[in-house]
């Protein structure tokens, strides 16, 4: 069933609730660093690094977590630069996408200073506390969200701007259609493995890389995209 016309926003509405999100995941990206404000400097007979690798898990969860928050961004900020409106679904759906950043920031610290991080610099096996799944699966709840968002658009061409529809259709037809449904995988199974080990969540995060290598768009339709502003890598 296609959209009804009446239901479609555009303009001025479009261009608010793009900015809208821009806005919440700015600030829930930047809540992120707040655990490390908290880290005090080094205490009498410490230096710098001791500080660094006694809050070695604060770190690496905040660099970890901000590239994928990047990355996740980039590629919804992308889809939704190709509407010329949208409708009551991908509002909601946009906004369970937001729901999901703006609650990270607590399994985030959470998992990063709990007993599960302690057990990962001791390289030892231990009960898990839960953190860590929270944690990886919350990732796992952003990013299905945003394929759901691309399933809707995909489903509503009406939703897309005139003079991108073709794009789209190109794109949807390779392989980079399967990029959210691995992620979403990738951030299943890191959850998955912190119930073995902590530190395997962040080796099993290692498969973006290969994953966003293999499901990129080809290169002509890359070229195509960032040919227009607002559509770049």
């Amino acid at each position: 069933m296609r959209v009804a016309q009446w239901e479609i926003r555009t303009g001025r509405s479009l261009e608010r609730l793009l900015n809208f999100s821009d806005a919440v995941v700015a600030v829930a990206i930047t809540i992120l660093a707040l655990p490390l404000v908290d880290i005090g400097g080094p205490k009498p007979g410490q230096n710098v690094l001791d500080v660094l690798v006694a809050n070695l898990g604060h770190i690496i969860t905040f660099i970890s977590t901000f590239f994928v928050v990047a990355i996740m961004w980039g590629i919804h900020n992308r889809v939704m630069n190709l509407l010329n409106g949208f409708d009551s679904t991908i509002f909601w759906l946009n906004i369970c996408w937001l729901i999901g950043f703006v609650f990270l920031p607590w399994p985030a610290s959470m998992w990063a200073g709990g007993d599960d991080m302690a057990a990962w610099e001791t390289n030892t096996p231990f009960t898990t506390d839960g953190t860590g799944v929270l944690y990886w699966w919350t990732l796992a709840y952003i990013s299905a969200m945003g394929s759901l968002v691309a399933v809707h658009i995909s489903r509503h061409p009406e939703l897309i701007a005139s003079d991108r529809k073709a794009f789209w259709q190109s794109l949807r037809s390779t392989r980079a259609r399967y990029r959210g449904a691995a992620f979403f995988a990738i951030f299943i199974l890191a959850g998955l493995a912190t119930l073995v080990y902590s530190w395997l969540g962040y080796w099993v995060l290692l498969l973006m890389l290969p994953a966003g290598i293999l499901l990129r768009p080809p290169r002509e339709l890359r070229t195509a995209r960032d040919s227009d502003a607002g559509l770049g890598e």
